[in-house]
């Protein structure tokens, strides 16, 4: 285990000189603009992050002097938590420092058993990067796991913290070691963000229905992990870290194809085991065109094999409907006018596509035979 500083004595500081650290790897998507308001953070920390939970449980037990906040100096009389945002955010709650109109807040607030008091015990540190290694022991490896988007952002930060002088591949290397992972792995996680963040600064390609909450960073990352769809989007391969040949215009397909809802908050992909189905579309320019004109991943996928094998298919799957068709007619006696009707236009196109199929033919044979 990384030494973390537990040799240094707890000093407790006070409230108004602890800041929350925008460059957290978990945390750092709500610091969504420079000089943000802390109102406007806590805003979104409380909606995903379970703070008034844990404002519950200090207000009924108290801080728990065991987690003290790891603090890196900023300036004189200034500190940013890099570890403990979540546990910083529940005591200024708590304390009423940062406002919250949230009924359930404000009942918090009201007589806690154990009121926190204005100075949280914390470990100070000299520099930011003493802290870091500290945290990957605990949040990549150990109990408290970060979701996959925060863990790829903490390599990012190691990477340019310790590696930076270090060549793409020994970076690679020397990041597994450190979390004691494999170099393909690290790779994808990278690679993973490099896509994400491109697409984040572009606002998410103008998509509607689309952003940064409503990416799924794993699935992201498990479809770059296919090749077919990494070089889609102009990756040299799943782990090209820099893709420096990104191509924003299909990076715009994926992500639309990926996470664009509709009104029934439905994507084109579905479910991740899906993505089997977009790789084989990817590879194939008709398939491709109609997924953009269908927006129908299985119709599309009836093209990835080539548009006679996608024409077969579809002739085979028209013969058993219709042989189904035959079969219910034996117990209805109850036919309409617009039974028959249907059953005219199908006929009718049956015959224009049996012409078509003819002409094809002959065109074959006239050709064989000059």
């Amino acid at each position: 285990m990384p030494t973390t500083g537990h040799q240094k004595e707890i000093e407790r500081l006070p409230l108004n000189q602890l800041h929350f650290d925008p460059q957290n790897p978990r945390f750092s998507r709500y610091f969504v603009k420079e000089q943000q308001p802390e109102t406007d953070i806590i805003e979104r920390m409380i909606k995903n992050e379970n703070v008034q939970e844990l404002m519950g449980s200090i207000a009924e037990q108290g801080y728990f002097l065991g987690e003290p906040l790891l603090v890196a100096k900023d300036g004189k009389n200034r500190y940013i938590v890099v570890e403990g945002n979540r546990r910083l955010a529940a005591v200024k709650l708590l304390r009423g420092d940062i406002a919250s109109e949230l009924p359930s807040i404000k009942q918090l607030r009201e007589n806690p058993k154990n009121p926190p008091t204005d100075n949280i015990p914390c470990i100070v540190f000299s520099e930011r990067k003493d802290i870091l290694r500290y945290l990957g022991y605990r949040h990549i490896t150990g109990a408290k796991r970060w979701d996959s988007l925060s863990k790829a952002r903490y390599l990012e930060e190691l990477r340019h913290t310790f590696f930076a002088d270090l060549s793409s591949q020994e970076q690679l290397k020397s990041i597994a070691q450190e979390i004691g992972s494999k170099p393909t792995y690290v790779a994808q996680m990278l690679t993973g963000l490099k896509v994400f963040d491109e697409a984040r600064v572009a606002k998410f390609y103008g998509l509607q229905r689309v952003t940064e909450d409503d990416v799924d960073f794993g699935v992201l990352t498990t479809a770059l992990s296919r090749t077919e769809i990494a070089k889609y989007i102009g990756l040299e391969s799943p782990r090209d870290i820099e893709a420096k040949q990104l191509n924003t215009a299909h990076s715009k397909e994926l992500f639309g194809w990926m996470f664009a809802q509709d009104e029934q908050g439905n994507t084109i992909l579905g479910e991740s085991r899906n993505l089997s189905k977009l790789a084989a579309v990817v590879t194939n320019s008709s398939s491709v065109e109609e997924l953009k004109a269908s927006k129908d991943l299985d119709k599309a996928y009836l093209f990835s094999d080539g548009q006679t094998v996608a024409f077969t298919k579809v002739l085979r799957d028209a013969d058993k409907k219709l042989r189904d068709v035959f079969k219910l007619t034996s117990d209805i006696d109850d036919f309409t006018p617009e039974h028959l009707e249907q059953i005219q236009k199908i006929m009718d196109l049956a015959e224009d596509v049996q012409s078509r199929i003819r002409r094809s033919l002959r065109r074959r044979k006239d050709a064989l035979n000059d």
